[in-house]
């Protein structure tokens, strides 16, 4: 008699969530809020960083995702403009610690000291040694 057949559970991925904080097409921080206002119909979107805003009114089945790529369209086709002035877009990659590495890499004066150039080795990796011909056929007669 043979054992009764076991199911196995079959492992599910979790869903991906969207996302609720967006990344500002001004000033590249990810500080981006949707504030949706129900009573009023309006939805808000706003960037803490800069200052940028739009505001549109509430489409039944539009997420906050929906409301950020219409604020970046905008955005992108000059109808909005950031509220504070004097604020330049910065990419989050480029910092002051980039161009303090920069000057780092620059160092005069520093001397370097020259290395031995491993022209010839031989098979044991030993520097300065020439390889011999004959020490080369003696290792090919051993594998046949």
């Amino acid at each position: 008699m043979g054992r009764r057949k076991v199911r196995r559970k079959l492992a599910t991925k979790p869903a991906k969530k969207l996302p609720r904080i967006f990344q500002c097409p001004h000033c590249g921080m990810t500080s981006v809020n949707v504030i949706l206002d129900k009573k009023e119909k309006q939805v808000r979107v706003i960037c803490s960083n800069c200052g940028l805003e739009a505001s549109f009114n509430v489409v039944e089945g539009y997420l906050p995702v929906d409301y950020f790529n219409k604020f970046a369209d905008k955005y992108y086709a000059g109808e909005i403009k950031p509220k504070k002035e004097g604020i330049i877009p910065v990419a989050p990659q480029a910092t002051a610690n980039s161009q303090k590495n920069d000057e780092s890499d620059k160092l005069e004066g520093v001397e370097y000291e020259d290395f031995p150039i491993e022209d010839e080795t031989n098979d044991s990796g030993i520097e300065g040694e020439p390889i011999d011909e004959a020490s080369e056929n003696k290792d090919e007669d051993m594998d046949r």
